[in-house]
């Protein structure tokens, strides 16, 4: 195996695996009512979206018994996690609580056969390179573990949206400049969430090439930015993952449109042409994004 490849995917490991308690990300606050009743809620700047687990490990006196483990996802904003009311009227709630976070919202179950179109322009002859990582990272000594796809590119292509979702992280001011690079720990970067609680992560655009801002909504098709990266050693590509953090492996080689007619994961060394249907396009959208969508075409 190349070395080159195994540094692909070290950048996938941090942001798959850390939950920073310490960073104050998720903050879990109560308020009570004259009622006695207290009401928690937990809030984030971040559109990302996170899974809350908030216990008891004390509870008198509520409507819920003690030892009461609730958990929620929560999105940006604040957002209502649990009411505890008081099981005798003019008595008061006795509790302690504590709360953990997690990257993701693991109540979703990531649909593993759901189909990506090529992140690249209609038309757009492409090919494709395999990211590896080495399990022993994770704790599996030896073995190896495909983690994504390198799209061959040339600089300045714009980068399309493979799936649609909600842009929920950007990076558009850390591309490096080394020349003949083959891994750099910081590079720009789009990170999309799916409705089915996957992560795409589209990798090495230019500075100030990104289109998109936390918190848009895109659909497939739709320009993220324009792509750099021609620097490196193997030349301008796009680094394409899609993970999700309650797979036992973190990350999926999802299966691509490969034509109008064909799908499945592209091959390595093969030659393919992106299309776009509009039936791909249109897939995950409600009555009325299609109607609107198609009311356009």
């Amino acid at each position: 195996m190349k070395l080159r490849h195994i540094l692909f995917s070290l950048l996938l490991i941090p942001s798959v695996l850390a939950v920073a308690q310490s960073d104050k990300v998720v903050e879990v606050t109560y308020e009570r009512s004259n009622k006695g009743e207290i009401t928690f809620y937990a809030e984030t700047d971040s559109y990302t979206p996170y899974t809350v687990t908030l216990s008891f490990p004390r509870l008198t006196n509520a409507s819920y018994p003690e030892g009461t483990v609730h958990e929620a996802a929560i999105h940006f904003g604040k957002t209502r996690l649990l009411v505890l009311r008081p099981s005798t009227e003019n008595v008061p709630i006795g509790f302690s609580y504590r709360y953990t976070y997690r990257k993701g919202n693991f109540l979703l179950k990531a649909d593993t056969n759901f189909v990506y179109l090529f992140p690249l322009a209609e038309g757009k002859t492409l090919r494709v390179r395999y990211m590896y990582s080495l399990d022993r990272i994770l704790g599996k000594e030896g073995q190896k573990r495909l983690t994504g796809f390198a799209f061959h590119t040339t600089a300045g292509d714009t980068i399309f949206a493979a799936r649609g979702g909600e842009v929920t992280e950007v990076n558009d001011n850390s591309a490096s400049t080394s020349e003949g690079t083959s891994f750099q720990a910081t590079e720009n970067y789009v990170e999309v969430f799916h409705k089915d609680g996957t992560f795409a992560r589209y990798k090495l655009f230019r500075d100030g090439g990104i289109f998109v801002s936390p918190g848009d909504e895109v659909i497939p098709g739709q320009p993220l930015g324009i792509i750099g990266g021609e620097n490196y050693k193997q030349g301008s590509h796009l680094r394409f993952s899609v993970y999700c953090p309650d797979l036992k492996d973190y990350s999926y080689m999802p299966d691509f449109c490969l034509s109008s007619e064909k799908t499945g994961k592209p091959e390595e060394r093969e030659i393919y042409v992106s299309e776009h249907p509009v039936s791909f396009i249109i897939q995950e959208m409600s009555k009325k994004a299609k109607k609107k969508f198609l009311s356009k075409k």
